[in-house]
């Protein structure tokens, strides 16, 4: 892990190069810390900031093109729609909303059975998708699952 100093300069660096000016930047740190200072940041909260500018491109090189989605552009290949679905319901989920998230791999891991998200092609994506759409449809009815009902259209669904 980096030193506190640095990583103060990496966020100030982060903030100069999104273009906030101070209360944006108080208002985002508050978001993500509660903390209105950089200063009064623990070193994990900094690093944590630090990573999420990364994923903004905020601290990225100057000249920088960031690498595309992996897997390629086959035909068996997830699509961007799959991508944008897993990523951002990951990112509702608490975890950086990034492929390379390595909550996001263990959790390919556990429901897709793929060392890592990029392995996944387009028919595999459906089991994170689901998986991640349940957690999250979890977590707003505050834990409960919600079961499958018999209806007149789906008698054979029961209980």
């Amino acid at each position: 892990m980096m030193d506190k100093p640095r990583l103060i300069q990496l966020v100030k660096i982060g903030q100069k190069r999104m273009g906030w000016d101070d209360d944006t930047y108080r208002a985002w740190l508050g978001k993500h810390t509660g903390k209105r200072s950089a200063k009064d940041c623990s070193e994990g909260q900094l690093s944590i900031l630090a990573d999420l500018l990364r994923d903004m491109g905020a601290l990225d090189k100057p000249g920088y093109t960031p690498p595309a989605i992996p897997g390629g552009s086959g035909p068996d290949r997830p699509t961007q729609a799959q991508w944008r679905t897993a990523l951002g319901l990951s990112k509702k989920l608490g975890m950086s909303g990034a492929v390379n998230d390595p909550s996001l791999a263990t959790f390919c891991q556990r429901v897709a059975k793929v060392d890592n998200p990029r392995f996944l092609d387009r028919a595999g994506m459906h089991a994170p998708i689901s998986g991640l759409t349940a957690w999250h449809e979890s977590r707003k009815n505050g834990g409960k699952i919600n079961k499958v009902t018999a209806t007149p259209q789906n008698p054979e669904i029961g209980p």
